[in-house]
């Protein structure tokens, strides 16, 4: 790591563009499962490089991580690796791409494209594995279509088993088992646009290919992770009135796999802030509901996140140099009154450093399969 620090200054000699961090990361967990560990410390760096040309741009971006605890943990994940070429009207992007779709706040069902990398943080949703695949995109004047095929479904690798982000069991083999061949193209079409008369944005998608969610089957006394074949349609929007913004993500799945029933998923909430409640700061209050629901509830189970789930929560924004964020709330299930009470704290000091502080508290229900679980992070990055 020394050695990519020194490069780094050298690159602008190059007319290379970059930009990343450098951190470290430590949780402590107070829970009762004494097979786990109940802390952990990783140093991390992040870089991205970025070269223009005249009719494009080359883009690099990776992430390390270097658990102390944890061989697991101890990775490079490259997130883009991708050359963009522009014409008059439209781009075409080849290589490994992160992207994100969605509109929610807490949780987004229509982020289909990247795997998500558990490796990293199962809790951080937008942690991606880099997807090799192609984009075309083509403008209009308030829209833009675009064709896209990903080549190749990834693996996901888990923590080790005395991690407390490890809910996989102990038989567990990472070999991703998949419907057809792994390198079946998933082929999408994306049309995005905004209204001129209002204020809002949208999105619909088609995806024929492999679903982001994945089933566990069980062979050889050997637990695997299973990618099936779907038609998806996919919808999301924002639409911002006077100090709100209203957000819906919708997901509809018809299942080409006689193991997987069809099914929907629908979130919808709102984002009002309060501008300059006192002095300058100002406080948004976050409203947003998650429903799943199975065409056959006799066929696999596909463990969906935010399947019945109400997120109640306020974003404080102190408006200050620092630009210093509070977000805190609760996630209810539904369909068992679990709870989990967050709260994160984000502030910047000296310019090019920056400080979280997070707090996550689960109480569960005594039928529940988890335990309770108190946890406390701290992560600290410099930037460069």
């Amino acid at each position: 790591m020394k050695k990519l620090l020194f490069l780094v200054p050298l690159l602008s000699f190059a007319q290379i563009e970059y930009k990343g961090n450098v951190g470290l990361k430590s949780a402590f967990y107070e829970q009762k499962d004494s097979k786990k560990r109940d802390s952990n410390l990783a140093l991390t760096f992040d870089i991205e490089l970025k070269k223009r040309f005249d009719n494009g741009q080359f883009l690099f971006n990776a992430k390390n991580i270097y658990d102390k605890d944890d061989q697991n943990r101890r990775f490079t994940n490259i997130k883009d690796f991708s050359y963009t070429h522009n014409y008059n009207d439209s781009d075409l992007s080849i290589g490994i791409q992160s992207l994100f779709w969605g509109s929610l706040e807490f949780f987004n069902i229509t982020d289909v494209y990247n795997t998500k990398n558990i490796l990293d943080d199962p809790f951080n949703y937008d942690s991606k594995i880099g997807a090799l695949g192609l984009n075309y995109t083509y403008y209009f004047q308030n829209s833009e279509l675009s064709i896209l095929a990903k080549f190749k479904e990834d693996d996901q690798e888990v923590q080790d088993s005395k991690s407390i982000n490890n809910f996989y069991p102990p038989n567990y083999n990472t070999h991703l088992l998949t419907q057809k061949e792994n390198h079946r193209p998933s082929v999408f079409i994306k049309y995005s646009g905004s209204s001129e008369d209002i204020q809002l944005d949208y999105s619909f998608i088609y995806e024929n290919g492999y679903d982001n969610n994945r089933y566990i089957s069980i062979g050889d006394n050997v637990s695997y992770q299973n990618a099936f074949l779907v038609n998806k349609f996919l919808f999301y929007s924002t639409l911002i009135v006077d100090n709100t913004i209203y957000k819906s993500e919708f997901s509809l799945t018809q299942s080409k796999s006689k193991a997987v029933s069809d099914y929907e998923h629908i979130a919808f909430g709102f984002e009002h802030t309060l501008v300059a409640i006192w002095d300058k700061k100002d406080l948004g209050l976050l409203v947003e509901y998650y429903h799943y629901n199975a065409q056959e509830n006799n066929k696999q189970n596909l463990a969906i996140l935010y399947n019945d789930d109400l997120n109640i929560g306020f974003r404080l924004n102190i408006n200050d140099q620092a630009s210093s964020e509070l977000l805190a709330g609760v996630d209810i299930d539904r369909d068992n009154q679990e709870k989990i009470y967050f709260l994160s704290v984000n502030t910047r000091i000296l310019e090019q450093y920056k400080l979280k502080l997070s707090y996550q508290h689960l109480s569960p229900t005594q039928s529940s399969v988890f335990k309770k679980l108190d946890l406390f992070s701290i992560e600290f990055n410099y930037y460069f």
